[in-house]
């Protein structure tokens, strides 16, 4: 069993953008070092229940996930043209009193002046295929999303599929998920690393961002947290507390 204490927040074109280009070394962010090794990640979820609603669900106090991932990482891939251009503190709203504040260099903040940068511009070899089962329970305080999962890998995913079937278990959701992912420290925040994913699921552009240490304070955290996507950048007010389900479920019907 772990605990993961995670942020997960909707980003705009530019901030992908500009997040994409410190992650591959073309921006450095005062205060924040990312490790050396980034992965290439392709995640498709499956995501069970015995019962047909959230209601019945809550009601009944079955787990909020009950999911099978299949994914796939590498580290091993090249990059075309990386985001370049723009003025950073312009189309965030940041003005530039306060980028020092948060931490950024004024002078190395750039991001892109084209139509967004997304995953499908980097040729990428394929990693090796593996899934896991995983059981999770989700509180939130303060929107910031708290988590007891206890997940184990499967080598062969199709024996929990048909074990799910025979128990009356059915898939009510699914997604996928592309991501560059890598660790990043901030000393001066927290410890502690942070587990950084910048993504995009089923179109949409994310950054989730999660520290999975026990020994560190709940709260202490939760402010790091805080801190931390701020100097990336991006408003931790903007974080969103709803499942992915929700997310999508909503995409869904605003493009009806």
């Amino acid at each position: 069993m772990g605990r993961e204490i995670e942020l997960k927040i909707p980003l705009e074109d530019f901030q992908y953008d500009y997040i994409l280009s410190f992650l591959f070394g073309r921006k450095k962010i005062c205060g924040i070092e990312r490790s050396e090794k980034i992965e290439k990640i392709e995640k498709s979820d499956e995501y069970y229940s015995l019962y047909k609603t959230p209601e019945e669900r809550r009601k009944n106090g079955e787990p909020q996930v009950i999911r099978i991932r299949t994914e796939e990482k590498t580290d091993d891939f090249c990059t075309e043209s990386l985001p370049s251009g723009g003025d950073f503190s312009e189309k965030s709203g940041i003005e530039s009193s306060e980028i020092e504040v948060l931490g950024i260099e004024s002078s190395e903040i750039e991001a892109s002046s084209r139509g967004g940068f997304s995953s499908e511009n980097f040729k990428n070899v394929s990693g090796e295929k593996k899934s896991f089962f995983c059981i999770k329970r989700k509180t939130l305080e303060n929107g910031v999303e708290f988590n007891s999962e206890n997940e184990t890998y499967v080598e062969d995913a199709d024996v929990i599929r048909d074990l799910l079937k025979v128990s009356n278990y059915h898939i009510f959701f699914q997604k996928h998920k592309s991501a560059f992912s890598a660790y990043c420290t901030a000393p001066d925040i927290l410890k502690s690393a942070f587990h950084l994913e910048l993504e995009t699921v089923n179109n949409l552009k994310y950054l989730e961002v999660e520290v999975t240490e026990e020994n560190e304070n709940p709260k202490a955290v939760r402010l790091a947290l805080e801190k931390f996507v701020s100097i990336l950048g991006v408003d931790p007010g903007k974080r969103d507390s709803r499942s992915w389900m929700e997310i999508l479920c909503a995409q869904k019907g605003g493009e009806k």
